[in-house]
């Protein structure tokens, strides 16, 4: 069994990345590849504004509503863009007849904008071995890497083409009380939270499968969802029992997480005067932007460097700054990198510089844990 997976071009390339990477990771008899090239796009008629003027109008309008507390997050009136199944759909099978896929094996397009009955996935009624995952909205209801929940439903979507025969089926024997089942309805999204928890198939759906799916199949996608569900919960708890350290910056500019055993995090010093830029400005800067920030950049790193040619470190400044090279781009992924080899990625995230492409990067922690002495 093959499993093909493309993205949209919205969708991160590193989330898209962990949930091809984390499904790999688990050898078995479904194959799961991918295309990095293969990247579609929506034509602007394809999508559709929507709006969501309040809480009530969420509730009684999508179908799918939240009733959990965490809507309490949501800012109204909610704007968002939305694609028809029918798109998403037929992107999964230009893909299919354009590199001539086997109509057995599935092809899944992942996608961040948001479809207009608010399914977190669906399969294609006319080609079953079509479908899509919708990748936001996860961290309204999980307080972990979404790349775990969008691997779950890839799973999912492989079960349900062998538990059920098309959408009409779906809505006679799907469970509307969920169970922790992979067939759970889910009519409220947030009961999906109760999937992950288990990561489960009942014995009435095992039974289904059986004689669709071949015994090594049913047992590599059983263990994939065992493992999701507890790298979920692991994820979950870690971050529930695991308080921010404060950020100590000491007299020599030293780098020091004060309740992570004083742990130092040696950045060099260019490295070090992008970092603290970037403490400065918690509402973030462009990449674009840099160059509007070349003399406070020049100001950190003068006070920072042992260089004593003044030349030299305005010539680095201006290389850091200039967009049409990428020696910002590579000092702040080895800024990471130096992050999350001290603590590790789940609590790394949290102070080193990030951003969507396009979009502001910044540092997220609250500069309340900040202490410069």
């Amino acid at each position: 069994m093959k499993v093909h997976l493309i993205k949209s071009a919205e969708v991160d390339t590193t989330l898209f990345t962990k949930v091809v990477d984390f499904l790999q990771s688990i050898p078995g008899s479904i194959k799961f590849v991918f295309d990095k090239s293969a990247v579609t796009t929506f034509d602007e008629e394809e999508i559709s504004p929507y709006t969501i003027r309040d809480r009530d109008h969420f509730e009684k309008q999508i179908v799918t509503a939240i009733k959990c507390n965490l809507i309490e997050y949501r800012d109204f009136p909610l704007e968002r863009e939305t694609v028809t199944w029918k798109s998403l759909f037929n992107k999964a099978n230009e893909y299919r007849g354009l590199n001539h896929i086997a109509n057995d094996e599935f092809v899944f397009i992942l996608t961040d904008i948001a479809n207009k009955q608010n399914w977190f996935a669906c399969l294609d009624e006319k080609m079953p071995y079509n479908g899509f995952i919708h990748t936001g909205d996860w961290d309204y209801y999980i307080n972990c890497s979404p790349a775990f929940p969008i691997a779950y439903e890839v799973v999912a979507l492989v079960l349900q083409k062998h538990i059920f025969d098309g959408l009409y089926d779906i809505r006679i024997k799907v469970h509307e009380n969920p169970i922790g089942c992979v067939s759970d309805l889910c009519l409220h999204k947030s009961q999906i939270i109760l999937k992950l928890r288990t990561g489960d198939v009942c014995e009435s759906c095992l039974e289904k499968i059986q004689g669709k799916m071949s015994v090594p199949e049913i047992h590599h996608a059983l263990q994939i969802m065992s493992s999701l569900r507890d790298k979920m919960l692991f994820a979950q708890n870690l971050k529930r029992f695991s308080p921010l350290s404060k950020v100590v910056i000491d007299s020599r500019n030293k780098i020091f997480l004060s309740d992570y055993d004083n742990i130092e995090i040696k950045l060099r010093p260019l490295e070090k005067a992008l970092y603290f830029l970037f403490l400065n400005y918690p509402e973030g800067i462009y990449h674009s932007s840099l160059s509007d920030h070349k003399k406070e950049l020049y100001d950190i790193y003068s006070k920072i460097s042992n260089m004593g040619d003044l030349m030299e470190m305005r010539a680095r400044i201006d290389d850091m700054v200039n967009v049409l090279n990428d020696s910002a781009s590579q000092k702040m992924s080895r800024i990471k990198r130096v992050f999350e080899e001290a603590i590790g990625p789940d609590l790394a995230e949290h102070y080193y510089i990030k951003g969507e492409s396009g979009e502001k990067k910044k540092i997220g922690l609250d500069r309340s844990l900040i202490c410069v002495k």
